[in-house]
């Protein structure tokens, strides 16, 4: 171990030019003490004297006096602007190469309380808009883990510039990528089906699913909402312990229902959804006056005071899941217990560590740990 430490210090350049600069000074110091020694002990300092000279500041408080010594400060003064300027490049390259890195999603990431997005697809760029607008005035720091190229990581930086995006390259399945992105000190992941180029493999839900099993196996209190193309997969992401599940099909299927069925409610529900729209739903916090209060109160006063309407209250909590209960291996027992489970109107969303309650009785009592979703 001291051997590998030793032969990263002696190979380092960094080092190397810093040891130079030293050697120089020290060298420079003793030559001239003894080239000059009535000089030395008129109270000058050598070693001040090669330092200064190096780095082109002199400070003229002492210097060589013999021809002997001021031919030495020659040697010295050109030494000391070599190393001193190899110095500065080296410390430009580090940062420049440093950079490079970061740009090409091959350094790791030194952030905290971030989110990161798994995988890219045709939604992965109206997932950044929707942050990017949900965010109000905070700035929100989001790392991409997927296979994009350059150009496409720089294009998506110019245009989210409310948010600050960051970019890890490489298999979001992978520990070493993960770890690349910093998520032990993540608040969320999300993952969602790749469908780059350049993707080759299995189906985009084994991919979410081995992912989902990944990151809880690394950080077990981290929240991952998990993006699914079939709902046949939905029990085996559940047993991940995914917190949350996201179906591509559920709601298109009622959208298109709804066009034929309710006309209008399509309508409402995409004004609602739209990130951009001045209508849409929001979370807010509750007044600590209101705690205990009912929702008919609570309902009146951010119609009244802020011309909101209260939709619901909502609360996010630890509970027993369907994943949980279910056995390890996909068998007829399991299919029965789900098929039981959903004849007596238990669906595997119920799963879910988020609690809501939409449109309440008058009397309901708002508890502590929950917030608001209204309509501004």
């Amino acid at each position: 171990m001291m051997r590998k430490w030793f032969k990263y210090i002696i190979r380092n350049r960094f080092i190397q030019v810093v040891g130079g600069i030293f050697l120089v000074m020290m060298t420079g110091g003793l030559i001239l003490r003894l080239l000059e020694p009535g000089e030395i002990a008129e109270g000058g300092n050598p070693f001040w004297w090669a330092i200064v000279t190096m780095t082109t500041v002199g400070y003229g408080d002492y210097y060589p006096a013999t021809p002997t010594g001021r031919l030495f400060a020659i040697v010295v003064m050109f030494a000391g602007i070599s190393l001193t300027a190899l110095l500065t490049a080296t410390i430009s390259s580090i940062f420049v190469a440093r950079k490079i890195r970061e740009d090409k999603g091959l350094e790791k990431l030194n952030l905290s309380d971030h989110i990161i997005l798994c995988g890219w697809n045709k939604t992965g760029e109206q997932i950044v808009d929707a942050i990017q607008n949900l965010s109000d005035s905070q700035q929100h720091e989001l790392v991409l883990i997927n296979d994009l190229g350059e150009d496409d990581i720089n294009r998506l930086k110019n245009r989210y510039t409310k948010i600050d995006l960051y970019f890890v390259a490489g298999d979001f399945s992978s520990e070493p990528i993960l770890e690349r992105a910093n998520l032990q000190a993540a608040t969320t992941v999300m993952i969602i089906p790749n469908q780059t180029k350049d993707d080759v493999g299995g189906s985009p839900d084994e991919k979410t699913i081995f992912a989902t099993l990944t990151i809880k196996a690394m950080s077990p209190n981290i929240r991952v909402v998990a993006y699914l193309n079939n709902r046949e997969n939905l029990t085996h992401i559940k047993r991940a312990n995914a917190d949350e599940v996201v179906l591509s099909d559920d709601f298109g299927a009622f959208m298109v229902a709804a066009h034929v069925m309710d006309p209008g409610i399509p309508q409402a529900v995409n004004t609602l959804l739209d990130s951009k729209a001045s209508t849409h739903f929001r979370r807010v916090d509750i007044p600590q006056n209101f705690i205990n209060k009912s929702f008919d109160e609570l309902f009146n006063y951010f119609r009244e005071k802020k011309g909101w309407i209260l939709v619901g209250v909502y609360s996010e909590e630890e509970n027993l899941g369907i994943g949980e209960i279910l056995s390890a291996d996909s068998s007829a027992l399991d299919a029965f217990i789900e098929r039981k489970l959903k004849e007596g109107g238990i669906s595997l969303q119920d799963e879910s560590r988020v609690s809501v309650v939409i449109n309440p009785s008058r009397d309901y009592l708002i508890n502590p740990n929950e917030r608001a979703i209204i309509i501004p």
